[in-house]
């Protein structure tokens, strides 16, 4: 299978994580694919910034024009399968798109193994059990025996082609993801 990679321009509203994964994979349920590999992706490339997403299916969808008018419904924007895309509104599409075939930017909401990881793991067990290339320190120099608190919350970033997780120094010795997961509540507090 050739990696399928779509592009899509969310409504504000949907960009939080429990919302952008709620619609990806809502609009991909009965479809015959699903989301492996979902990014959110700053355009900075007009005047505002606006943010796109794009998604790696795991197979193509078995009616591809009714999932594509499906996840555009649910994301409240156009989507896009291909860089050379005129659709009005697309641009942030369109670089989400170019960004994830490169590698080159984005933070990673889904990822391969990310629900087999939890607690605290050994940094090489992290690397070994998801698709995490490496774990990069913020302030301190990460080593294989360091070991990661995971808080079951991972956003690692595209980066020169590699899926980088920031970490940073926690209490008694262990690393903690630089991101955490509420840093302000999302929908009163029911996600």
């Amino acid at each position: 299978m050739t990696v399928r990679w779509w592009g899509g321009v969310p409504a504000p509203e949907v960009v939080p994580d429990a919302h952008l994964l709620a619609a990806v994979d809502g609009a991909l349920a009965g479809s015959g694919a699903s989301a492996e590999v979902v990014c959110t992706h700053v355009d900075r490339s007009a005047g505002v910034p606006a943010t796109g997403v794009s998604v790696r299916l795991s197979a193509e969808p078995a009616d591809p024009a009714a999932t594509l008018v499906a996840l555009a419904r649910t994301l409240g924007g156009p989507v896009v399968l291909a860089e050379d895309c005129p659709a009005p509104g697309a641009r942030p599409a369109v670089a989400a798109l170019r960004e994830a075939a490169t590698g080159s930017s984005g933070r990673v909401v889904r990822f391969p193994g990310q629900d087999a990881v939890s607690g605290r793991l050994p940094v090489t067990e992290l690397m070994a059990a998801t698709a995490i290339d490496e774990v990069v320190g913020v302030g301190v120099t990460v080593t294989s025996d360091h070991v990661v608190d995971t808080r079951g919350f991972l956003r690692p970033h595209w980066s020169d082609g590699r899926l980088r997780l920031l970490v940073e120094q926690a209490a008694g010795g262990v690393l903690q993801p630089f991101e955490i997961e509420s840093p302000h509540e999302c929908c009163g507090g029911a996600h």
